[in-house]
């Protein structure tokens, strides 16, 4: 495999990559701009006491304001995310059990990439992540193996160079994020 320049990150770069391919340094909950906006809206819509106005001015029920209201306050307060390999996302996560103990930074590492999701952890055992990559390739429509190709293709230090480029230009995960319930569907499949 061509070498993808890995030494060229540095421990905050290397973070701001997940290994299955989704950029970090992209995604809102790391970079924290939709918790201080819920903050400040929470706030404003708070002291404007819209609960109290909604059903008249808005048409909306009282309750479903109030609902609304404490989920922008459980924003605002929420932790900022440090990136899946700072201690962020699922710390059960297949892919980033995987790549740990192959010693790799991403999937793009792996000659297997993009794999089933069960990889063979030794002696028979099996690290499982039954449809986890699928799922998140279908979340991410397939921008994270997107990413993994690019990373491939160009090494980690342009990679990150692009997407710190693309996210000073606006880009954010959402952007790319689709429309359908998929965690909700890969959830009720595994009960």
């Amino acid at each position: 495999m061509k070498h993808l320049e890995r030494d060229t990150l540095t421990k905050e770069e290397e973070c701001l990559i997940a290994p299955c391919g989704i950029y970090c340094g992209a995604c809102d909950p790391f970079l924290g701009r939709s918790k201080e906006l819920a903050k400040e809206l929470h706030r404003i819509i708070n002291g404007f006491n819209i609960a109290d106005v909604a059903p008249i001015v808005l048409g909306v029920e009282q309750e479903r304001m109030k609902d609304f209201l404490t989920i922008l306050k459980q924003m605002g307060e929420a932790k900022r995310c440090p990136g899946c390999l700072a201690g962020g996302g699922n710390p059960a996560c297949p892919m980033k059990i995987c790549t740990r103990e192959k010693g790799y930074l991403t999937c793009a590492e792996c000659d297997k990439m993009p794999c089933s999701g069960d990889e063979e952890k030794g002696e028979g055992e099996l690290i499982s992540a039954p449809n986890v990559l699928e799922m998140i390739t279908k979340r991410y429509a397939n921008w994270n193996i997107e990413n993994l190709k690019r990373i491939r293709e160009a090494g980690y230090r342009k990679f990150v160079d692009e997407m710190q480029e693309k996210v000073q230009k606006g880009f954010l995960t959402g952007d790319v994020i689709s429309g359908e319930m998929v965690v909700t569907e890969f959830l009720e499949k595994m009960k």
